[in-house]
């Protein structure tokens, strides 16, 4: 390329050129670099939200099958994102071909992916994707390392389902069911006639019991006895009320008490002693009355022989003659 010579004439025909953009495609320029500064600032934010430039760290995850499950799908612990799934292989373990998910998980989740956490492949409920869900670890067991294996658990489809559910044995159930049903029917029906007139009977007793007739409707119906059974139940809580006031003062009287069975205790202390006296004394009564019989003997011999003395006898004043007593009856009121 053989170069130009820079020459007065080159600078004019290059100063023309410039001025020679007009001002529409000025504003088409501006307008095309704010779209272009605008988009990356979108994609900046876009990425950070879904985590495309936070650090991760991978891990391996095996499976009889993929379920479905595919490159981008979210990692979630607690139906909350913690990563996504970068890669699926069949890889062949021990005999045995498995499907190798391989993840990167954020590093703000990943003390929590530990030795017991298990991951398995869930699937929404009504719209979206299958993704893979990691339970927590407990802080027992030592973290996985990157690029480690998390244990993982079957997922069960819906011929596992069907299988459990037993269909077979649940139709046989249901048919014993039906077959019950219609012998009851069938017993219902020969005893029909004895239901009704039980039915009925039913009817008349409670009618009779809502219209008062008979021992049992006139105990339920009878306003006087119910009457009576709130005045016995207004007296019985007047005598619980006064019951109580004496176990109140039952209580306040309780103090007094000890003084008083100490006295009284002293009193029979003294009455027991007084009595083993009178039992002493009455020990020796009969040696005693024999002494005064003997005694007043003696005494009555003694006035006797005295009174015999013709000397003393005619110093002794004359017994007074005999008297009648004269009584007079008494009027009765």
């Amino acid at each position: 390329m053989v170069p130009v010579p820079i020459t007065q004439g080159n600078l004019k025909r290059q100063e023309d050129r410039v001025e020679a953009y007009s001002r529409s495609e000025k504003l088409a320029g501006l307008f095309l670099l704010l779209a272009l500064l605008g988009g990356i600032v979108f994609l900046l934010l876009v990425g950070q939200g879904k985590g495309w430039f936070q650090k991760t760290q991978t891990f391996l995850v095996r499976f009889p099958q993929s379920y479905n499950l595919e490159p981008g799908a979210a990692v979630k612990m607690f139906n909350t994102e913690i990563g996504t799934v970068s890669r699926l292989r069949i890889v062949r373990v021990k005999d045995d071909n498995q499907v190798e998910v391989t993840i990167r998980v954020y590093n703000d989740y990943v003390h929590l992916i530990r030795g017991n956490s298990v991951a398995q492949v869930e699937s929404p409920t009504i719209l979206g994707s299958e993704y893979l869900s990691i339970s927590p670890g407990s802080y027992a067991y030592p973290p996985i390392p990157p690029f480690g294996t998390i244990p993982s658990r079957i997922k069960k489809t819906l011929a596992d389902y069907i299988e459990e559910f037993q269909p077979e044995e649940n139709l046989r159930k249901a048919q014993q069911l039906l077959t019950n049903l219609t012998e009851l029917s069938e017993q219902f029906k020969q005893h029909e006639v004895k239901v009704r007139s039980i039915l009925t009977q039913l009817d008349k007793a409670l009618t009779s019991l809502a219209s008062g007739k008979g021992t049992i409707g006139k105990l339920l119906m009878d306003q006087d006895l119910y009457t009576r059974l709130q005045q016995s139940v207004s007296r019985l809580e007047k005598i619980l009320k006064n019951a109580e006031k004496i176990t109140v003062d039952v209580k306040a009287g309780s103090g007094q008490l000890p003084p008083l069975l100490v006295r009284v205790n002293e009193v029979i202390d003294n009455l027991q002693c007084i009595l083993r006296d009178v039992q002493k004394a009455a020990g020796q009564l009969p040696e005693l009355m024999e002494t005064a019989d003997d005694a007043a003997r003696t005494g009555r011999e003694v006035i006797d022989a005295v009174k015999a003395n013709p000397l003393i006898r005619m110093t002794l004043p004359k017994p007074p003659a005999d008297e009648t007593i004269h009584l007079e009856p008494r009027s009765l009121p």
